[in-house]
């Protein structure tokens, strides 16, 4: 654990952790597609969550906690797991975890009675996610407030041999953005039925085909905000239901796109904070209430709550660092950098990435015209006269063609990830670029404008930082017929 604080470029060694009384239980609640800036204890004024800011006011809230990668799958696996996705195998959504060890499986050996409940069918068995669980269902898409009475059913009675963990993964805020006794007939509305009913292309919405995207951003954003209002009322019911002063772990799996970066109601693809940044509260018997500074991310969820469990680390090979000194103490989260890697894009047609696609059928974008590899066919599109990239115009443009058939042979399906490493008052981003390689951008904290011309020392020495956090990633391993099916039904392909 020292060698890696000091990989990560921690300057100090946290003292023992303060773990719970005798028969404190653990919780973990995890939200599906969770911006980190859409709650009332991180400032939203249209917020309705009054349950998670209760459960704020009382614990550490970490106010620069970030997913690993912004996608359902290899996020939740890095916080079982206390690992990057480079080391724990799962690179995209629906990839399974390769053999190793979930923080379930060591509480299991502990004693510990363990519980998994998820709304998600990528977030459950079919990806070694239910490791170490005695018990683990998966409810697809069932609302949170029904979610939370399965949790409750199966959350095991008093055990003064043990003690009991749960973990409740809600999928509410998910697109389309339908909630239960919510505002009908308005334009977001009607798209997400549609889109519910596979009627309608989510990838159109995603790159804003024709506005339409941009034109119902408010109404999506109210009916998102009425999702989160839903998760915060059975989130309520939960605590309430369980009650004593159990360890809560707060957080989300990735957050969302509302228009940033040209991407509307989805997320994975980029870095940026809309889907980089998740919330993260710990609450608990001796926690100390308050914001917590420095930079914290999922797979220090593993650790952190091995500690508070009073469960032994030594011999474990963790990325993810232990929190809960900042939790009990009031210090600092002690990690000095961390390391996003965006998923790929996986719409064919998701034209704000520079490569999009998997297995034999991909694209390759520049900003108007699309060079498209489908099983043994490849054709040029022309995005501005044809979205729906059905005509081949390889013979009306055919410099074009041969410019991105040049370009294309750097690039191959879930090759074109974005990278980030954030350090303190900085972040460093990698883009793909169309001659081959990564375009490198430095932001200062709250700006937008590229610096990195200015300070190409601190450029390559975030560099080298985050090469040591993002290590390998290769392609997701290939899809069945039924995984496809699952996946396309989440909007996940087309």
């Amino acid at each position: 654990m020292l060698l890696l604080l000091a990989l990560l470029g921690c300057t100090c060694t946290p003292p023992p952790a303060q773990p719970g009384p005798p028969g404190a239980d653990i919780v973990w609640i995890t939200v599906d597609t969770l911006r980190a800036d859409r709650l009332g204890f991180a400032g939203h004024a249209a917020a309705r969550t009054p349950h998670l800011d209760a459960l704020a006011a009382r614990g550490a809230v970490f106010t620069d906690a970030t997913t690993p990668l912004p996608r359902t799958t290899p996020a939740l696996a890095s916080a079982l797991t206390g690992l990057h996705p480079s080391h724990h195998g799962s690179v995209e959504v629906g990839d399974p975890i390769d053999d190793v060890t979930t923080v379930a499986e060591q509480l299991q050996a502990a004693g510990w009675a363990t519980v998994g409940i998820s709304a998600m069918s990528v977030a459950g068995p079919e990806q070694g996610l239910d490791r170490g669980f005695d018990h683990f269902a998966v409810h697809h898409d069932l609302a949170a407030p029904d979610l939370v009475q399965r949790a409750l059913h199966a959350w095991p009675g008093d055990r003064p041999e043990g003690h009991r963990f749960l973990w409740v993964h809600m999928s509410d805020p998910h697109f389309p953005y339908l909630p239960a006794g919510g505002p009908t007939g308005g334009p977001c509305h009607e798209a997400g039925t549609a889109a519910a009913a596979g009627d309608l292309q989510r990838v159109d919405l995603f790159v804003n085909v024709d506005g339409r995207a941009a034109a119902m951003r408010d109404d999506c954003s109210a009916l998102y905000d009425a999702e989160i209002h839903r998760v915060d009322t059975a989130i309520g019911d939960l605590l309430a239901a369980i009650g004593g002063d159990p360890w809560v772990l707060f957080s989300a799996d990735h957050g969302e796109h509302l228009g940033e970066e040209g991407l509307f109601y989805e997320h994975g693809p980029t870095v940026h904070d809309a889907n980089a940044r998740v919330p993260l509260v710990i609450a608990g018997p001796t926690a100390v209430p308050g914001e917590r500074r420095g930079l914290a991310q999922l797979p220090d969820l593993a650790p952190t709550t091995l500690a508070l469990a009073g469960v032994p680390t030594a011999g474990l090979d963790l990325d993810g660092i232990d929190l809960s000194p900042a939790v009990t103490e009031g210090s600092p989260a002690p990690r000095s950098v961390a390391g996003i890697v965006s998923g790929s894009a996986l719409q064919l047609r998701l034209s704000t990435s520079l490569v999009a696609g998997r297995g034999d059928r991909w694209c390759l974008h520049d900003q108007r015209f699309s060079l498209c590899h489908r099983r043994q066919r490849v054709a040029l599109y022309d995005r501005d006269a044809d979205p729906a990239l059905r005509r081949d115009v390889s013979r009306a443009f055919p410099r074009e063609r041969e410019r991105l058939v040049a370009a294309a042979a750097h690039w191959g399906p879930e090759q074109g990830r974005e990278r980030a490493v954030l350090g303190h008052g900085h972040k460093l981003v990698g883009r793909p670029a169309l001659s081959g390689g990564t375009t490198w951008s430095l932001y200062a904290d709250g700006s937008d404008r590229d610096i990195a011309a200015d300070h190409p020392e601190l450029v390559e020495r975030l560099r080298a930082e985050g090469t040591a956090l993002w290590g390998t990633l290769g392609p997701a391993d290939a899809l069945s017929t039924a995984e496809q099916e699952q996946l396309r039904a989440l909007g996940y392909l087309e």
